[in-house]
């Protein structure tokens, strides 16, 4: 009887188990339609957000009571997942961010990042996800200070023009707005090393870490601030020779302005 009853218990425990599964996985679907929504909302309607930000924690919320992030086979899920939900807490960069949505997002790169140390996607997301959170702090310093050292669709960063250091850039907001962006920096260099490694280098990823490294330095006290102009504009001539790829006007403008500068 002990046999029987020891194999009963067996076939109900592996039963219990596939149950586990299957109900995990059409959690996961539940998610994943919630993260597509959340795709659809920043493309198409973010003035809609906050209608749907109950679902997003929910997601959230889910996605910690599975450990999904702990999964090395869900790489490509993992990344779609992030990057949906840091697109959607960052619908709108220069008036903040959805915080406790960011730093989740932060938490689950870095998560993704143990089980793939060189991956390009992963690096990519954390030095975006830096990039992205200073640009509020960025918007506030043009707004309150009337210069040009916002984010990237305005300033004119000057280069290598024998500026004097600007007592501002020890500030609060400087010093605010450096401790965001050093990690997108670090982040967006670790990215293009492991891209270049696998010769996979593509032109956004370039912009994306010459913007990071162009912000640094315009919040930087001169002769510090040059280093990180001067690698900008080398990640814009890298860009720039990409057959088919084509600079955004901006970039292409201070590649123009500057890049004869730089040797």
């Amino acid at each position: 009887m002990s046999s029987r009853h020891s194999g009963s218990s067996r076939h109900r425990s592996h039963q219990s188990s596939r149950a586990s599964n299957e109900n995990q996985e059409d959690l996961v679907e539940q998610i994943k339609t919630i993260v597509a929504l959340l795709y659809e909302v920043v493309s198409d309607r973010p003035s809609e957000w906050e209608t749907y930000l109950p679902s997003a924690r929910s997601a959230m919320t889910a996605l910690d009571h599975i450990r999904f992030f702990r999964d090395p086979a869900r790489y490509a899920e993992q990344v779609w997942i992030i990057q949906g939900l840091q697109d959607y807490a960052y619908h709108d960069p220069d008036s903040g961010c959805i915080r406790d949505i960011v730093e989740h997002c932060q938490a689950s790169w870095l998560r993704v990042l143990r089980n793939y140390p060189d991956s390009v996607d992963t690096l990519a997301g954390l030095g975006s996800n830096w990039l992205l959170r200073s640009q509020a702090t960025l918007a506030r310093i043009q707004r309150e200070e009337g210069n040009d050292s916002g984010s990237s669709d305005n300033n004119e960063i000057k280069i290598c023009e024998g500026s004097t250091n600007d007592p501002r850039r020890q500030g609060p907001l400087y010093v605010e707005a450096r401790g965001y962006l050093q990690p997108a920096v670090d982040f967006y260099t670790r990215a293009v090393r492991a891209a270049d490694a696998l010769g996979t280098t593509g032109g956004d990823l370039l912009s994306s870490a010459a913007e990071s490294q162009m912000s640094l330095g315009n919040v930087t006290a001169s002769p510090s601030d040059e280093r990180f102009f001067t690698q900008a504009i080398r990640f814009l001539r890298r860009a720039e020779a990409i057959p088919g790829y084509s600079l955004s006007v901006y970039m292409q403008q201070y590649l123009n302005d500057y890049g004869r500068y730089v040797s």
